[in-house]
């Protein structure tokens, strides 16, 4: 009998000391999500004249930009700006296969 309550002793012990180590993990892992990014401050992004940015949405870590207007001044276009460095760093043009 006294075997068993050391073993019931030991387990619950191995217990508790399992939910502190995932307590633990678990609140070193959400200050790893990230907060909100740092302020970029100002950031062109050259347009084509004669376009408007039609739709705007983040996409970490990007900012992505879609630009409408007429096709022949290039408006037709998607623009990735990296949220850290605030640089762009990509651009899909969409052109007629004519």
């Amino acid at each position: 009998m006294q075997a068993l309550k050391f073993v019931v002793i030991g387990m619950g012990l191995l217990l508790v000391a399992g939910l502190v180590l995932l307590f633990y993990g678990l609140a070193q892992g959400v200050g790893k999500l990230g907060g909100a990014p740092a302020a970029l401050g100002e950031v062109i992004v050259p347009v084509p004249e004669g376009c408007v940015i039609a739709d705007s949405r983040i996409e970490a870590p990007y900012l992505v930009l879609r630009l409408d207007g007429l096709a022949e001044r290039g408006c037709q276009q998607v623009v990735l700006v990296d949220l850290e460095s605030g640089r762009v760093t990509g651009r899909v043009t969409a052109v007629s296969d004519r």
